[in-house]
């Protein structure tokens, strides 16, 4: 007789299924298999329902749902809503092409020509609106028998397809445009930590571990990530301030300014400092890139809460030691005796652990600054 499991134990197969949904339920949150999964439903519901409507040309609900699908909420009711007005705008104006000038032979070109153009002037002035370009060459080049009821069916079935989008966009892993930012800009901050860590090791060291394709591999992930912000901060929808909310914008202008500090970090460490300066310098080097590292680390999880850490790098900070021992060494004529490539490599240590430690506490005074503002207003 197999005895029954103890109790407050779960029974092997279903802890095996319960792993194996969050793992599904993980997957499914990657970027590239929801918008995958959201696509997919909002294709279905414009198709069936645009059927269930008898329209003529459902093609024209599946294409706006096709592409109205975005990173976000936010950009999907954003993209759904562009489309929608584009799509009335440039219907608007094939028709008044149409009856003011009229079709056939030349008058059609003559129609083609001004409709495209105007459509095309005001998408310069607003992009946001240039699928309207789509319905303004449809309806001229190929009119329907009734031009008003033909111009109503389509855009009927373009305000579809961009509604399903947008359904299938906040009922399935739906996505806030900040929270994304928010958790990009985590990843570009970690990044920064790390690559830090690796210019440092390799300026000490040089780690052949540490070669120039690692180094490029950083920068690339940190370049991915501020553009992946970048496009989900376009996204965000305007709302009331929150008190705990930082202003992602002024994060990301700071955050970038990191990255070109630690472009001249990495430059630097092309190759290693003397021996002379690095016995002196080792140490603080070390416990200033660990204190730096752990507070983007700290910076980076903290942000994806919706905040940043509540202080700021103190005067007596190990970069100011750094800064110092540099200092002490040109005082003692230690550097005097150095080659002059190997002292504007010392001395272009010291701007760049100046320079670190003002980006940071850049970073971290945008929370005290978003903070103070909040107050005055309220």
């Amino acid at each position: 007789m197999i005895p029954p499991p103890a109790p407050g134990n779960p029974h092997p197969a279903k802890s095996s299924f319960r792993r194996f949904c969050t793992h599904c339920l993980n997957a499914a949150r990657w970027d590239p298999i929801r918008l995958a999964i959201q696509t997919i439903l909002a294709v279905l519901i414009s198709y069936n329902i645009a059927q269930g409507l008898r329209l003529p040309e459902p093609s024209w609900a599946v294409f706006s749902a096709l592409y109205v699908i975005q990173g976000s909420i936010g950009g999907t009711l954003t993209a759904a809503r562009d489309r929608v007005l584009g799509a009335v705008l440039g219907s608007i104006i094939a028709l008044a092409c149409i009856y003011l000038i009229g079709l056939g032979s030349w008058r059609t070109i003559l129609s083609l020509l001004v409709g495209i153009g105007t459509m095309s002037l005001i998408a310069g002035f607003r992009p946001r609106f240039s699928y309207g370009l789509v319905p303004v060459a449809i309806l001229i080049v190929a009119p329907g028998m009734e031009l008003i009821e033909d111009a109503l069916l389509k855009v009927a079935a373009i305000a579809l397809g961009a509604t399903a989008g947008a359904a299938a966009s906040a009922l399935i892993l739906p996505r806030q445009a900040r929270r994304s930012a928010e958790q990009h800009l985590a990843q570009a901050l970690g990044g920064c930590g790390a690559l830090l860590s690796a210019c440092m090791t390799r300026i000490l060291e040089q780690d052949l571990a540490q070669d120039t394709a690692d180094l490029q591999a950083a920068h690339a992930r940190i370049a991915r990530e501020l553009a992946a912000a970048h496009a989900m901060i376009q996204q965000t929808r305007l709302r009331r301030r929150q008190a705990h909310h930082v202003s992602l914008r002024a994060l990301l202008k700071q955050t970038e300014r990191l990255w070109y500090t630690l472009a001249m970090a990495d430059r630097l460490s092309a190759r290693p400092l003397p021996d002379r300066a690095k016995d002196r310098l080792i140490e603080p080097v070390r416990n200033a890139t660990q204190t730096m590292k752990c507070l983007l680390c700290e910076s980076g999880e903290a942000l994806v809460g919706g905040t940043l850490p509540a202080h700021t790098i103190s005067g007596q900070s190990p970069a100011c030691e750094v800064i110092t021992a540099i200092e002490n060494m040109r005082l003692e004529g230690l550097l005097q005796s150095m080659p002059r490539e190997e002292v504007e490599q010392i001395f272009g240590l010291s701007l760049a652990w100046q320079q670190l430690t003002r980006n940071m506490d850049d970073i971290l005074e945008i929370r005290g600054d978003h903070v103070r503002e909040d107050a005055a207003s309220s």
